[in-house]
């Protein structure tokens, strides 16, 4: 963040420079300089300041997080599956991490569960989580947290 407010800090003071600029300092090349529209020059860094100015004091999304599953001994209620809406929507597809953090299953059997994710969208995605086989599953719970996709580092 700092980054970008030095380099919007640099760009002002050079378009102020330039457009005081009267007579040019004697270690600068006079030609080319000469050859610069400064006019443009200011309009464009201008320009470039304002959209700055504009994305840096946008409204920041957070991160949203939730769980998802079941845990209902000695009822079996897997597979479960469900859409996780996001509240408020994202602005764009946010990245999505999520993990395991309940697994109830019977001793007996072999443990084996599956989880997935699909559809994710600015709006939500679809959560599964399922066993195969001969597995006695009595709960599992998936924790998950989505948040804006970083898009530029200034």
């Amino acid at each position: 963040m700092y980054k970008m407010y030095t380099k919007i800090l640099l760009a002002a003071v050079l378009v102020i420079q330039i457009a005081h600029m009267v007579a040019l300092p004697d270690h600068l090349n006079a030609t080319m300089i000469g050859s610069v529209d400064t006019t443009q020059l200011n309009r464009e860094l201008k320009q470039y300041i304002n959209e700055q100015i504009k994305q840096a004091s946008r409204t920041r999304e957070g991160c949203q997080s939730g769980v998802f599953g079941e845990h209902a001994y000695p009822e079996i209620k897997f597979p479960a599956s469900g859409y996780i809406t996001f509240n408020p929507p994202f602005s764009d597809v946010p990245a999505l991490v999520y993990g395991l953090y309940l697994y109830d299953t019977s001793k007996d059997s072999n443990s084996r569960l599956v989880t997935d994710v699909t559809n994710l969208s600015k709006s939500g995605f679809n959560m599964k989580i399922y066993t195969y086989a001969d597995t006695k599953m009595w709960g599992a719970r998936m924790s998950w947290m989505a948040c804006p996709k970083a898009t530029v580092d200034l």
